[in-house]
């Protein structure tokens, strides 16, 4: 009975561990996506470029379809093969300069982990001058680097607020 009770007192511990290294994982990553937001606003490069894997990372989007109509709509078949485009999160920090203020606001964020990768899943919606400019769904995927979480890709969707209006106005983390 004795090495019983050692068994089940040890897979508590280790239950109990595991739980606790999935928050701090959590709480990490979570981190990472406030340092995101906030970097966005004061456009801090060196705290932006931080959160990123050194090696390449993805940086892309597409218009979602109803936005996709309206641009070629507006713009002639010229828009009608340019719904998605790629760049950096460098080129994307840089972008932010023509504006006076700048912000991403995150909300409905799922974090997935297994302590070596993740996938974090939000809603979205950027903002220039106070003013909503477009907003959908950003997918980030990060690895854990010398025991560190870097961003390893961001993908999102886009509809823009000239055409269409979110239905609920979103609210920063």
């Amino acid at each position: 009975m004795g090495k019983v009770k050692m068994i089940l007192v040890l897979l508590f511990f280790a239950v109990q561990f595991y739980g606790q290294q999935k928050k701090d994982n959590k709480a990490e990553i979570q981190n990472i996506i406030n340092l995101y937001s906030k970097s966005v606003i004061e456009r801090d490069s060196i705290s932006f470029y931080s959160l990123f894997n050194d090696d390449d990372v993805t940086w892309c989007a597409a218009y979602k379809d109803r936005t996709q109509a309206k641009e070629v709509e507006a713009k002639g078949e010229k828009a009608s093969n340019n719904n998605y485009f790629s760049g950096s999160y460098k080129k994307f920090l840089r972008g932010l300069f023509r504006y006076k203020e700048t912000e991403d606001k995150f909300d409905s964020i799922k974090i997935i982990e297994d302590g070596t990768v993740a996938s974090v899943t939000m809603n979205y919606s950027f903002w220039a001058d106070h003013k909503m400019t477009n907003w959908g769904s950003k997918y980030l995927n990060l690895i854990k680097k010398e025991g560190k979480w870097k961003i390893t890709s961001v993908i999102y969707s886009l509809e823009l607020v000239k055409y269409f209006k979110p239905h609920v106005e979103k609210n920063s983390n």
